[in-house]
């Protein structure tokens, strides 16, 4: 098969994470992929993706120069001949592309919505119903992230797959990480891994680790994550009056060995899609506190404690401190029978290609 994944940014995402592993997945079984970029581009990840096969094509910003991004989209549809056009976004705001890919000679369009939230909810209302009936294939990383897209129209929950033996419990890293930091072993760690954009709730989970930290004088909140958010979260760092006690790193390359480090983790994200990063704590033994806003498809152990967003801050941090310092053995697995099959990219790669090919059947593939 010759596909094209169609993405805004290729960054260091939820998104750009799924889109370069069934991407991976896809080189490695024999397919081609090419991916259509129509907004900002971290040579990181571009790297990443060409090292594997693939081909990347930056097409013009979609935002600044939207006339020019969609003839060359279509041209590029046109020209490759693709058998799977598959768009990735999180809201009716696809419909541009649906129709360009419909209208090119793709045979096979395929939507994937990522997430529960938009910045354009107006706009996503009113082109929402129109989606189902451009696509061949609709896929969700959650069943609410395909209802908020898709409605009631049958779509299939393509999981946010990784390899799921790398996200284990590493004593040795923990040492090793806390030793690179500077960081004793009895100090606590709050950690967050995610994107620094407003939906994320950065300003809130500093105020539960104020709350916390004046409890706790020994502990320290961790902070994985760069984007465009990063400027108005390090003015909220500096302002804090534990601010001697935030670490933002940026940008982390790998964050599997990082959750070692952590003593748990938490998450107070507006909307979530999925939120795969707390899967990740979860494998690695971190009790997670999370906004009960986040889907319960996230949900693959009893380290998963969902707490509203309209609790205070001091609720959030009383209930962190309450498990705070039970001993637990983080090596020890307590997932839920079945949870995590379908984060297991080698299971979850073979419903996308089924996917594909049904749909290619259907249409009668390409001559």
């Amino acid at each position: 098969m010759n596909v094209c994944m169609i993405t805004y940014n290729l960054v260091n995402n939820g998104i750009g994470k799924v889109v370069l592993t069934y991407s991976f997945e896809l080189i490695r079984h024999g397919h081609t992929v090419t991916l259509l970029v129509g907004g900002p581009c971290e040579q990181e990840k571009v790297d990443e993706a060409v090292a594997h096969g693939i081909a990347v094509t930056q097409l013009p910003d979609k935002r600044s120069d939207t006339l020019g991004y969609f003839e060359a989209l279509s041209k590029a549809l046109d020209e490759g001949q693709f058998d799977i056009c598959h768009v990735h976004g999180n809201s009716g705001m696809v419909f541009p592309e649906l129709v360009i890919a419909k209208c090119s000679r793709v045979v096979v369009v395929a939507c994937h919505c990522h997430s529960t939230g938009c910045e354009h909810p107006v706009l996503h209302r009113v082109l929402r119903p129109f989606v189902p009936r451009l696509c061949d294939c609709m896929f969700a990383c959650s069943d609410e992230a395909g209802k908020w897209l898709f409605g009631n129209a049958g779509f299939s929950v393509i999981p946010n797959s990784f390899d799921l033996d790398k996200f284990r419990f590493d004593p040795q890293a923990r040492l090793e990480l806390r030793g690179a930091y500077g960081i004793d072993e009895d100090v606590y760690i709050l950690g967050n891994v995610a994107r620094l954009n407003p939906e994320k709730n950065h300003a809130f989970l500093i105020k539960v680790f104020e709350a916390f930290h004046a409890e706790n004088p020994e502990s320290i909140l961790m902070i994985a994550g760069g984007g465009p958010g990063e400027k108005d979260v390090r003015a909220l760092v500096e302002a804090s009056p534990a601010n001697d006690s935030i670490m933002l790193l940026g940008n982390v390359k790998d964050p599997a060995k990082l959750y070692s480090a952590m003593d748990c983790f938490v998450f107070p994200s507006i909307h979530e899609g999925l939120g795969i990063v707390l899967v990740e704590a979860q494998l690695a033994g971190l009790d997670c506190f999370v906004s009960s806003n986040v889907p319960q498809d996230a949900c693959v152990s009893d380290r998963f404690h969902a707490i509203s967003l309209t609790e205070t801050a001091e609720r959030w941090a009383g209930e962190i401190a309450a498990m705070a310092f039970w001993p637990h053995d983080r090596s020890k697995d307590s997932f839920r029978a079945g949870s995590l099959e379908p984060f297991d990219i080698s299971s979850s790669y073979r419903l996308l290609e089924g996917a594909y090919e049904a749909a290619l059947d259907r249409k009668g593939g390409r001559e």
